[in-house]
């Protein structure tokens, strides 16, 4: 006999002792014992149910666009609504010609305070060597950056990440840029 169904024999026999009830074989054990499992049975299967039945309902997240919060961060959030170079765009890259000294990058963005141009080459595990090639702190003549790019070869990714005005919101879009090789 284990030792779990000696603990369990202890327990109930002190149990029936303390009632008056003594057990007179094994016959009236073995019924005992199928009494106890199937009630911890029972009893496990309402925990279970219980702790996995979900009797509240899902929480919802309110919208911070629509809201009438008195602090203002979701009616501040930055928002950037385009973003374009003075190059030609052709199959989704912004096409720079070889004798080209600079290239301006525009950004036309709401409720931003300052806004970061980030480029890194194209490829994998490149992300080591993005590197901050400009920014633009004063909004006020628009949102741009004129980036030397005099004696480049460019087949890169461009981030543009504008910064809110509330301190916590970041709107980041991105584009490719390539060095036209006639």
């Amino acid at each position: 006999m284990g030792i779990i169904q000696q603990i369990i024999r202890i327990i109930i026999k002190t149990l029936l002792s303390r009632n008056s009830l003594v057990l007179q074989s094994n016959h009236t054990w073995g019924i005992y014992m199928k009494k106890i499992i199937v009630i911890s049975f029972l009893m496990l299967t309402m925990i279970l149910a219980s702790a996995c039945s979900r009797n509240e309902e899902p929480e919802t997240i309110p919208d911070k666009a629509n809201s009438d919060a008195p602090s203002g961060f979701s009616k501040t959030s930055v928002m950037m609504d385009k973003v374009y170079t003075d190059a030609e765009e052709e199959n989704g890259w912004w096409v720079v010609p070889r004798d080209a000294d600079t290239i301006t990058i525009y950004v036309e963005a709401q409720h931003a305070d300052t806004v970061l141009f980030w480029s890194s080459p194209t490829g994998t595990e490149v992300g080591k060597e993005r590197k901050l090639i400009g920014y633009d702190s004063d909004g006020e003549d628009g949102w741009s950056l004129v980036w030397d790019i005099k004696d480049q070869s460019l087949h890169n990714h461009v981030d543009v990440q504008a910064l809110g005005i509330d301190g916590v919101s970041l709107a980041t879009e991105t584009f490719n840029v390539h060095t036209l090789e006639e």
